[in-house]
Parts: structure tokens; C-alpha cells; sequence
């Protein structure tokens, strides 16, 4: 009777013990199944949980265009460089205009993406035209140029010239399509 009772009690330590799955040098189980399933059901196996990875941040645009306080002229359009952006009246409607030996006094804005941004909210709209090497920058489809006579920001030399056949003014968040 004692040695019954004995088995009952060690066997089971035991088996469990000989038989643990994943230790290193440790024998197959032999124990039914039976005593398996219990021990499963008794110590459940936590279910591994994914770490979720972080979406990355979409990467930062620079603004092509900004709006600056002109002291002459208030409100007008600027590149990056803080340098004045002037539209050809030749050009309505996104026609370009100004190619060869103009595009060296006027250069023209080149679009960095095929989405350019402001660096501040414009009433119209900027866009893309295309160009025979890229696009070019335009608002509310006039193509935008700087002048090559403006040493720095917040100058306007290139305020109402003629040249290229056509006159050049600076663009304002006004500007009209």
C-alpha cells in the first residue's frame, strides 16, 4: 500500500520532470497522452504577440515657394533663397515662353518633386509644366522665373521690364490664372 501510494505521488513528478520538452539533453517523453494534454491545459504556452514596427514619418518636402513682405510691392511670391518670382505675360495660360538666351536672364523655378509645395497657404494653385530638360514650377499656370538681375532677396529689379518680347512682373499671391 505505501509503495502504491508512493507511485502515485512520485510518478508523476517524474514523468514531468524526464519528460519536459525543449531541454537540453533530456530523453523523449514517454507518458501517455493523457498526462501530456493535463500538463498543457494546466501551464498554458503564452501565444507570442508581434511588436508592431513604427510607421516611419513621411519624409519632409521643402517648400518651393514662399510669401514675402516686399517693402515697395507688399505681398509677393519668393524661392527657397528668399529671391523674387516673376511671371511673363507671354506666357498665359502655361505656355512657355522663355527658352535659350531668356532662360539666362529669367531662369526658371525647377520643380524638386512633381508636387510642389508653399511654404505658406496661397489662395490659387501651384503646379508643374513641363520644360524640354524638366518641369518647371508654376502658380495658378503661369510658369515662375527669377531674374538674374537681382543680386539678393527682397529685390525687384525685374519689376515691369520688357525683354523677350513681352513684359515681366513680379507674381503676388493675386496672381490670376
Amino acid at each position: 500500500m505505501i509503495r502504491k501510494l508512493l507511485l502515485t505521488l512520485i510518478a508523476p513528478t517524474l514523468l514531468a520532470a524526464c519528460g519536459t520538452p525543449g531541454v537540453a539533453g533530456s530523453a523523449p517523453s514517454t507518458s501517455p497522452t493523457a498526462t501530456v494534454s493535463a500538463t498543457a491545459s494546466a501551464t498554458p504556452t503564452p501565444t507570442p504577440t508581434a511588436i508592431p514596427t513604427p510607421t516611419p514619418a513621411p519624409p519632409r518636402v521643402t517648400p518651393n515657394v514662399f510669401v514675402a513682405n516686399n517693402m515697395a510691392l507688399g505681398a509677393v511670391l519668393v524661392n527657397a533663397q528668399g529671391r523674387t518670382l516673376y511671371y511673363f505675360v507671354p506666357e498665359r495660360s502655361g505656355r512657355v515662353v522663355c527658352t535659350g538666351q531668356c532662360t539666362n536672364a529669367w531662369p526658371p523655378l525647377f520643380a524638386t518633386s512633381m508636387s510642389p509645395t508653399a511654404g505658406t497657404a496661397l489662395p490659387g494653385q501651384l503646379g508643374i509644366v513641363a520644360r524640354s530638360s524638366s518641369e518647371q514650377i508654376t502658380y495658378n499656370h503661369w510658369p515662375l522665373y527669377t531674374f538674374a538681375g537681382d543680386g539678393g532677396p527682397d529685390q525687384t529689379n525685374g519689376q515691369g521690364v520688357f525683354g523677350f518680347g513681352g513684359k515681366w512682373f513680379v507674381a503676388t499671391p493675386r496672381l490670376q490664372p
